[in-house]
């Protein structure tokens, strides 16, 4: 599951509906594998905390999307949030020569809310024991290591595995906690990074150029991949306009950015997955027919099936912009933070009962409009390895 901020409400309504398709086959959780990065790995958290149970853990998602508000997020207070602001001016125009050894101050809120909803959603060991009794085989989420700049993924799984380490990418067993949701949703200078270990780690899609690979390494054959990414064949841009073109607003620009890091690699590593499917289809339709001259391939091919939001979510935040905390409101109001330019930006930060309970059942009825495909997908025959 990926990341999108408050967007992730879209995964628990998703979630809901193939809990349902799962109780008509009489399977429990139908995952294996749970992957999960920035929002995403807080349902990837309640999914892993309940996995003996997919129905609680759908509830637990569905409750808490649904009565979610800001102040359960990060802080709102006025003072605070002013504070933080004048202390990046101070050091701005001061060249920074009055260092602090301790990290206050180098965020614009606190996220101390979130990690006490995160601790209520993931009890310790809590995973571990769905992993010993085989209900799930490997958990990871992944967070950036600001130190080395490197995607580092933290698996929770018996130590049976190969692990990876690619350029900017690699893995590392640890006991997966709320602090590590907590650094995978750490949005740079918005919410401040966490230290694990010897290192602070911040959001993990900012270094996520290949979303499936964690999945892929930890041997799935069939991935599930819900994003917040809306897609269409159709061109919206709309008639020209004779109106001059206003220069974007600071507000517009981030939201560029985020859809950038939050929206735009899956899309690559699926087409990507989807070359490497075909080679490995004309690759094994050229290979000898006698089975003693088969030569073993060092590759296997991976299924994956994208389920996605059916409307644009940026476009569904516009009419509960006014949901934002008042403070939020009016320092993004500074940064051009009105009208349907920062629709995409605000859509992140929507943390509102009102606008995630839309996305909830935005996503449980696009799941339903394809229920047909995921029945095929989770329930069917098994590729052949």
């Amino acid at each position: 599951m990926t990341g999108g901020g408050a967007r992730a409400a879209y995964q628990a309504g998703a979630l809901k509906r193939i809990e349902e398709l799962s109780r008509e086959h009489g399977e429990q959780i139908p995952f294996e594998v749970l992957v999960g990065v920035s929002a995403g790995s807080i349902n990837v958290a309640a999914l892993a905390a309940n996995a003996s149970s997919f129905d609680r853990a759908c509830g637990v998602m569905t409750e808490r999307w649904s009565t979610i508000s800001s102040d359960k997020v990060f802080s709102t207070n006025l003072l605070a949030i002013g504070w933080a602001a004048l202390r990046w001016l101070f050091d701005f125009f001061l060249g920074g020569i009055f260092r602090r050894p301790k990290p206050q101050g180098r965020s614009l809120v606190s996220t101390a809310p979130l990690e006490k909803l995160l601790g209520e959603i993931l009890p310790d060991g809590a995973i571990a024991e769905h992993l010993e009794s085989g209900i799930l085989k490997a958990v990871a989420v992944s967070a950036t290591n600001f130190s080395t700049g490197e995607l580092t993924s933290f698996v929770q799984a018996p130590r049976n595995l190969t692990l990876w380490k690619r350029p900017k990418r690699l893995a590392r067993y640890d006991c997966i906690t709320a602090r590590h949701i907590l650094a995978s949703t750490a949005l740079p200078f918005f919410f401040p990074a966490v230290r694990i270990g010897d290192a602070y780690y911040g959001d993990g899609s900012i270094r996520n150029t290949a979303p499936l690979s964690p999945a892929i390494h930890l041997n799935s054959r069939r991935i599930l991949a819900i994003g917040v990414r809306y897609s269409s064949d159709r061109d919206e841009a709309g008639p020209a306009s004779d109106e001059p073109v206003e220069y974007p607003s600071p507000v517009k620009i981030a939201g560029t950015m985020l859809n950038s890091i939050f929206l735009d690699a899956l899309e690559d590593d699926r087409n990507q997955l989807r070359r490497i499917n075909r080679l490995i289809e004309r690759t094994q339709a050229n290979r000898p027919t006698d089975a003693k001259d088969r030569v073993r391939l060092p590759f296997r091919k991976v299924e994956c099936m994208y389920l996605g939001p059916s409307q644009d979510l940026g476009k569904l935040a516009n009419r509960h912009q006014g949901k934002l905390p008042r403070t939020v409101r009016y320092l993004l109001g500074g940064l051009g933070a009105r009208g349907d330019g920062a629709s995409d930006f605000n859509s992140y930060l929507l943390f509102e009962a009102e606008y995630c309970r839309e996305l909830l059942e935005l996503g449980y009825n696009d799941a339903v409009a394809r229920s047909d495909e995921l029945r095929e997908f989770l329930f069917g025959d098994p590729a052949e390895a």
